[in-house]
Order: C-alpha cells, then structure tokens, then sequence
C-alpha cells in the first residue's frame, strides 16, 4: 500500500491559565502518554519580550515521520488564535491521500486529543490539515 505524507495541525484554546509553567508540564504529561510519542522534552523560549514553551521530540509509527513539536503560549492574538499549537510530521499508508489524511486525524482524535483534555480545560481543540491552518494576512 502507498505511503503519503498526512501532516496534521492540533490547536487549542484553553480555558484559563493560571499557571503557565503547569499549563505546559501538564500538556507534557499527557503527550507522554501516547505511546508512538519519543524524547519528549519542553523548554521556554523568549524573545522580543514574549515567552512560550515549546515541547519536542519524534513520532515512531511504521509508516515514517519526521518530528513533532508543540508551542504552549499564554496570550490569544488575531495572528496566533491559540494557546496549543502541535504540528504532527506523519506518513500514513492508505489506498489514496485522503484515506491517509483521514487515518492520521482519526489517530489524533483518539490518542492525543483526550489526554489534553483530560489534563488542561481547554475551550477548543481542532485538528487541522496544513490547508486549514490560519494564515493572517502580514503588514
């Protein structure tokens, strides 16, 4: 069966938080969870005055990937309309590209999606195909 590259988007709005160090460590703990998730590591990150964490690591499955890394932010902008942003670099086998799109975001619908949601209260969770993900218009 072919192989396609199905990379997906995972965008969050969480509730409230509190404590943004805890946001990210308990982020942390539930992508620690998924099992095909390895070396998964979090850092904070600063410039120009703002500060994020970022968690990295690779994602072992058959089919092949590249890597996978999250962003956890404290404020909400019209440029970055989310808290979580997690990009999945994934090939699936399937019979055509949106059979393989649809295997990978079923994947993250079951294994990721609800260890975040169990662990950090979130507003919204989308997953998103790399078409989908919002692109502002920059001055």
């Amino acid at each position: 069966m072919p192989k396609f590259r199905a990379d997906h988007y995972l965008v969050a709005e969480f509730e409230e938080i509190a404590d943004f160090k805890k946001t990210g460590e308990s982020v942390l703990a539930a992508l620690k969870e998924v099992s095909e998730l390895k070396d998964l590591a979090m850092v904070s990150k600063r410039l120009e005055g703002k500060s994020w964490f970022e968690i990295i690591g690779r994602i072992d499955i058959p089919e092949g990937s590249k890597a996978f890394w999250a962003m956890i932010k404290k404020d909400l902008s019209t440029r970055e309309p989310y808290n979580l942003f997690i990009r999945f670099d994934m090939n699936a086998e399937a019979e055509d590209i949106q059979k393989a799109r649809a295997k990978v975001k079923g994947w993250l619908e079951s294994e990721v999606v609800p260890g975040i949601q169990s662990r950090t209260p979130t507003k919204t969770i989308r997953i998103l195909q790399p078409d989908e993900v919002y692109m502002p218009q920059l001055d």
